[in-house]
């Protein structure tokens, strides 16, 4: 076995472990472990690997440890389910996938990885709200709608200096500005009286918006952002 892999192997059982024993302190361990990972493969090949199936999983794992502790989750869920997405990414290859030397800029890689990163805060947020009502989802909510404006901003100062336009017509483009404007809607929902029972599921609606923007839309459009 590689010794990513057995890293990550023992991080499932130490998150396993916190879920079935609700000690908190081993879930802390397996996202330190994981997060060690992700840190000595960016190292290794020169920039994050975020583009493939193996690393994609850990690193939403990691974000979704340390959203499941903002948001005061039960440990068991935040074990179990852990745990669970770690056993899986021990049946993925863990070589990393080379990107174009054209788009392997800075600016890519602000732009991309903090729509990563919001795309996993947000879509943690979601599943926690499904399992764990009581849980305090907005309190990281907010940081995913940080990041995921951060990347829009880095994202249009990269169109305006590699093509000449802040905004293109493109599928990705204008359904992250419709996602925006409805992340700002659940945001604002938290402190308007008339929206704030609804909020939970808001997040979770969110969520499964995440999953089409990620996934979906390329499939479906295509465009400019179909590397």
């Amino acid at each position: 076995m590689e010794l990513e892999k057995l890293v990550v192997f023992v991080g499932a059982l130490l998150s396993l472990s916190g879920g079935i024993l609700k000690k908190r302190i081993l879930i802390v361990l397996s996202i330190a472990m994981v997060s060690g990972v992700l840190t000595w493969r960016t190292f290794r090949f020169g920039y994050p690997p975020i583009f493939d199936g193996f690393d994609t999983i850990l690193l939403f794992t990691a974000v979704f440890g340390i959203t499941a502790g903002l948001s005061k989750a039960e440990e068991r869920l935040t074990g179990f389910l852990s745990g669970a997405l770690l056993v899986g990414t021990l049946f993925l290859p863990a070589e990393v996938r080379s990107i174009p030397p054209i788009i392997r800029t800075p600016l890519f890689f602000i732009h991309v990885g903090s729509a990563i990163l919001s795309y996993a805060v947000f879509l943690s947020c979601s599943l926690i709200a499904i399992f764990s009502r009581s849980a305090e989802v907005i309190k990281p909510f907010r940081w995913g709608f940080f990041l995921f404006t951060l990347s829009l901003f880095f994202g249009a100062l990269w169109a305006f200096l590699a093509w000449g336009e802040v905004f293109m017509l493109d599928p990705k483009s204008i359904f992250s500005v419709g996602f925006w404007l409805f992340s700002a809607f659940v945001f604002h929902s938290v402190y308007d009286e008339r929206l704030k029972d609804f909020s939970g599921w808001l997040v979770i609606f969110n969520g499964i918006l995440v999953l089409f923007l990620f996934l979906g839309v390329n499939f479906l459009f295509g465009g400019t952002h179909e590397f």
